[in-house]
C-alpha cells in the first residue's frame, strides 16, 4: 500500500513539474525582414514571455518579485523591443537598461525610511531634485521618518542620498566670555593685541577670505579679532590694567549648522490693545534687552571652523506702553582653527556718574544747600569684549571637560560653595 501511495505521489509532483516547465502555447510566430516579428500569444506568464523577447532582442532580461500574471497579444510585423515595451507598459510596468541587461520592475515601489540623526524634512527638501515625475518623498513628523515611492530604477538613488545624509553630525562646544572693562575718564578704548604668532594668524584668515588682523565691522565701531599664541596669558594682562566685570562665561554646545544663542538680560513687559469687532483686547508683550550672542558654526573637512557671529547688545525703556530700544549690532564672519579665539570689541558706551559730597543735612537745604555741597561728575567709558573660542567635540575634548567639571565640582564642595547658573 506505502509502495502504491509513493508511485502515485511521485506522478503527481512529475505532472507538476512537467507542466511548469512547458513554454507558453504560441498560436504562430514567425520572423520577417530586420527580425520584425509576427506571432500571437494567449493568457501566457509574463516571465515565460520576457524569455522570449530576450532571445530575439539578444539580452538579457531580469525581472523583479513583483512582475507576475498572464497575458494575452498579437502582434504582426513588429520590432520586438516595441512589442515587449508595448506589453510592459499595458501591464504598468517599469524598464531600465544596465548595461547588457534589461530589468523590469513594477511602476512604482513604497519604501519608509526611519531615519536616526537628519531631521527628515530637510533631508525631504535635500532629495526634491532626485524626485522623477510620478515619485513622491513624503514626511511622518511623529516617527521623523520618510515615505519614499519610487521607481525601482531612482528609489535606489534616493536610498544611497538617504544613507549618505543620515549620518551623525558633527558637534561644537563654544566656550564665551564677555568683560566690560571700565576704561574710566577718558583713555584709550579697544583691543590691543600683541601677535605672538603673526603668520599663523594671517595663514588660517587670509588664505581663506576672512581677515586676521582687527576688522572694523561698520557698526558703531564695531571689530573682530581672531587672536593667535598665549591667549589666556593675554587675557591676564588686559585685565590686571583694567577695571573690568566679568559678565559672563557661558559654554554651549550645538550641532554642526545650527546656531547656538546667549541672552544675558531681561524681559521688559508692556501692554498693546488690539481692537476687535467685539471690543478691546489687551495683550503683554516683551522687550528684550541686554546682551545677545549668536554664533552658527560650519566645520571644514580640515578642522578649520567658519563661524558667523551675530553680537547685540541693547537697552530699553516702557514710558506710557512705548517701548524704547539703543541697540548695538553686528554681523561678522571668520575662519579659525580648532581652539582657536575669536573676540568681538567695540561695544562700547558711555556713563555718566554725578557724586554729592559737603556738609551733612546742610547740603540738603533748598536753594542755599549748594553753598555747602559739591558735585563731581565722572564720565565712564566701558566696552564689551566677547572672546569666543570653539572646540569640535571629540571624544578627547569631551574626556577633558568631563574631568573639568569633576574638579570644579570637588572644589565648590570643599569651600562650600554653590553652583552659579
Amino acid at each position: 500500500m506505502k509502495k502504491i501511495l509513493l508511485v502515485l505521489l511521485l506522478a503527481a509532483v512529475m505532472v507538476v513539474v512537467c507542466h511548469a516547465a512547458q513554454p507558453p502555447k504560441m498560436e504562430y510566430i514567425k520572423v520577417g525582414t530586420g527580425g520584425n516579428l509576427t506571432f500571437k500569444l494567449k493568457k501566457a506568464e509574463i516571465g515565460s514571455v520576457l524569455q522570449i523577447f530576450a532571445k530575439y532582442i539578444g539580452c538579457n532580461i531580469v525581472a523583479g518579485d513583483d512582475v507576475s500574471g498572464e497575458v494575452t497579444f498579437s502582434f504582426n510585423n513588429v520590432k520586438p523591443r516595441e512589442g515587449l515595451e508595448a506589453i510592459l507598459r499595458a501591464k504598468g510596468y517599469d524598464w531600465f537598461q544596465e548595461g547588457e541587461t534589461l530589468v523590469v520592475t513594477a511602476k512604482n515601489t513604497v519604501r519608509t525610511y526611519s531615519l536616526e540623526y537628519a531631521n527628515a524634512a530637510e533631508v525631504r527638501d535635500a532629495l526634491s531634485f532626485l524626485a522623477e515625475s510620478g515619485d513622491s518623498i513624503s514626511v511622518n513628523t511623529s516617527y521623523n521618518a520618510l515615505i519614499v515611492k519610487a521607481s525601482t530604477k531612482n528609489i535606489s538613488r534616493i536610498e544611497k542620498a538617504i544613507r549618505d545624509l543620515d549620518t551623525p553630525p558633527m558637534q561644537v562646544m563654544v566656550e564665551a566670555r564677555m568683560i566690560e572693562v571700565n576704561y574710566g575718564d577718558g583713555g584709550s578704548i579697544g583691543l590691543d593685541v600683541k601677535y605672538t604668532n603673526p603668520k599663523n594668524a594671517n595663514d588660517v584668515a587670509q588664505t581663506k577670505g576672512f581677515a586676521g588682523r582687527p576688522t572694523d565691522t561698520g557698526a558703531m565701531g564695531m571689530y573682530t579679532q581672531v587672536l593667535s599664541g598665549n591667549y589666556e596669558g593675554y587675557l591676564s594682562a588686559l585685565l590686571a590694567k583694567t577695571n573690568y566685570n566679568l559678565v559672563a562665561a557661558p559654554r554651549i554646545a550645538t550641532i554642526n549648522h545650527k546656531p547656538a544663542s546667549i541672552l544675558i538680560g531681561s524681559k521688559i513687559g508692556y501692554r498693546t490693545a488690539v481692537i476687535t469687532t467685539t471690543g478691546t483686547v489687551y495683550q503683554v508683550n516683551f522687550l528684550t534687552t541686554g546682551t545677545n550672542l549668536e554664533i552658527t558654526p560650519h566645520v571644514g573637512s580640515e578642522g578649520f571652523i567658519r563661524m558667523k557671529i551675530y553680537p547685540k547688545v541693547s537697552e530699553g525703556t516702557v514710558v506710557q506702553d512705548l517701548p524704547t530700544e539703543n541697540v548695538t549690532e553686528t554681523n561678522s564672519e571668520v575662519l579659525v582653527k580648532d581652539g582657536q579665539t575669536v573676540v568681538i570689541g567695540g561695544l562700547t558706551k558711555s556713563a555718566e556718574t554725578q557724586t554729592d559730597y559737603g556738609i551733612p543735612f546742610l547740603m540738603d537745604i533748598p536753594i542755599i544747600g549748594g553753598i555747602f555741597r559739591k558735585s563731581t561728575i565722572i564720565n565712564e567709558k566701558r566696552e564689551l569684549l566677547v572672546f569666543i573660542t570653539p572646540h569640535i567635540l571629540t571624544p578627547e575634548y569631551l574626556t577633558k571637560i568631563s574631568n573639568e567639571s569633576k574638579l570644579i565640582i570637588d572644589r565648590e564642595k570643599r569651600e562650600g560653595a554653590g553652583f552659579i547658573h
